[in-house]
């Protein structure tokens, strides 16, 4: 093929990818991708679920709240949603509105800019993630209305106008949320999840079979990668805690009283909590490590990360009314980094559900800050790394560092 018609191909391509017609704007990549890149424009791009995507990167901590006073209060709502306190429209926070992929403006992926890598420094963060995406969504199915991320990424990696520097990939954790509504569901019924094989037994072959998703995801990158002629590099990344160990960090009040979800968000026994941390979010970092690892990538654990500052962490606080019916709003070294499991009498809206301990407004702001330590360290170092980040009681999510990860 001759060289003037590879570069009308290439061009064609990322036309298609930044300036998509109005009847398929539905298709488009977030807003990152809008605008059209200057000529050598270096992109970090994020793959993967709404743990990447920014799912949740709407709220700014938790409220305290009790559904038989009618909730949480207007104030707090108000005080902790970005939307309201920096007025905000929802898309500006989640887009793009249209496929319900809630990229946030926040979210880790931005942590990229300025980063050294094999092409440049990063100058564009692009974020093809898209909340309750499944593997085959990354690698081969439509989602959302709009086409497979790995498609996306190819339509980039085609434009002789950019290159891409890093590609961060989260995929394979798709048995946290489901055990967690799980055991939320058993602590409803008065029942311990961690006990019964129903729910043990699937979780973790989930979670052993997530280390064949992800070395099968990072293959295909590295295909796609390769047969552009980029020098990337990936990182593969595993999933935050974001609910408290159990005894004793574990909130204050009873953990047989509607009190602990009413007023804490919490729906969940101490046990259940311990098995959670004690054993699925362990082997899930355990899994997706040895596929970086097979797959000669860099990993980045993050399961610490939110550490003294989980869901259910009594050491963390929450927005609340002082006894002046004035609003106290957390400091983000104080306040929990992940969202709550929100309360209400009625049925959750879907947006409501979906943000249920994913890493809050906070938790972005300590995977930006992960990130961009991580990459940093990875470029100076000139190879793949097994790095990780973990979180602290009474830190910052800006003092939040990356380092070698043990074993």
């Amino acid at each position: 093929m001759s060289s003037s018609r590879r570069r009308r191909r290439r061009t064609a391509a990322l036309c298609a990818l930044v300036a998509l017609p109005a009847s398929l704007t539905a298709m488009a990549p977030a807003r990152e991708a809008a605008p059209e890149p200057a000529p050598d424009s270096v992109y970090a791009v994020a793959l993967g679920d709404g743990f990447i995507a920014g799912e949740a990167a709407r709220w700014k901590g938790n409220a305290e709240g009790d559904w038989a006073k009618g909730g949480v209060p207007a104030e707090l709502r108000a005080a902790t949603d970005r939307t309201q306190a920096e007025n905000l429209p929802l898309d500006s926070v989640y887009a793009p509105s249209a496929s319900d992929c809630h990229r946030s403006d926040t979210a880790e992926i931005h942590g990229a800019k300025g980063a050294p890598s094999p092409h440049g420094e990063i100058a564009f963060p692009l974020n093809l993630a898209c909340s309750g995406a499944q593997t085959r969504h990354v690698l081969s199915e439509p989602y959302r209305s709009e086409r497979p991320q790995l498609e996306q990424l190819k339509a980039l990696l085609a434009s002789e106008r950019t290159k891409v520097g890093y590609v961060v990939v989260s995929v394979g954790g798709s048995a946290l949320p489901e055990a967690a509504r799980t055991c939320a569901a058993s602590w409803k019924a008065n029942a311990y999840c961690s006990t019964d094989p129903a729910v043990t037994e699937p979780v973790l072959k989930s979670v052993k079979a997530a280390e064949q998703e992800a070395a099968d995801t990072v293959a295909k990158v590295k295909e796609a990668l390769a047969a552009a002629g980029s020098s990337a590099r990936i990182v593969l990344q595993s999933y935050p805690a974001t609910l408290a160990p159990g005894d004793p960090a574990t909130t204050a009040g009873d953990e047989h009283t509607w009190n602990r979800w009413s007023t804490f968000g919490c729906p969940f026994y101490n046990r259940d909590l311990a098995w959670l941390n004690t054993e699925v979010y362990p082997a899930l970092s355990a899994s997706l490590k040895k596929a970086a690892t097979a797959q000669q990538v860099s990993f980045l654990d993050v399961r610490r990360l939110p550490e003294g500052h989980e869901v259910c962490q009594k050491a963390t606080h929450q927005a609340e009314l002082t006894t002046r019916g004035r609003v106290y709003l957390p400091s983000a070294a104080d306040a929990q980094w992940a969202r709550y499991f929100e309360r209400s009498k009625t049925p959750l809206p879907a947006t409501d559900e979906a943000e249920s301990l994913h890493p809050n407004f906070y938790g972005q702001q300590a995977l930006r800050t992960c990130l961009s330590d991580a990459l940093r360290k990875i470029a100076q170092a000139g190879q793949n790394l097994a790095l990780q980040c973990a979180g602290a009681q009474r830190e910052a999510p800006t003092d939040v560092t990356a380092t070698t990860a043990a074993g």
